[in-house]
């Protein structure tokens, strides 16, 4: 296995970083490589561009989209 340092961490994350993990009950290892799985399994910010420039272009108004907000919150 690999390790990883992180370098010129604030005190302050570091206070903050100790006291999630001491509420969570795991270890700054286990949190952040969690941390790491969760990120690394959403698609990157260019695959998230990719994929948003493919959608269909649409022609709705600002109005037109105002208003449906509106009567679906009217629905309630």
């Amino acid at each position: 296995m690999s390790n990883l340092q992180v370098k010129n961490l604030e005190p302050e994350i570091h206070d903050l970083l100790r006291q999630r993990v001491a509420d969570e009950g795991v270890t700054i290892s286990e949190y952040v490589l969690e941390l790491i799985r969760r990120d690394l399994r959403r698609p990157s910010r260019r695959e998230w561009l990719d994929t948003v420039t493919r959608l269909p272009r649409h022609d709705f108004s600002r109005d037109d989209v105002s208003g449906a907000v509106e009567a679906g919150r009217g629905r309630r």
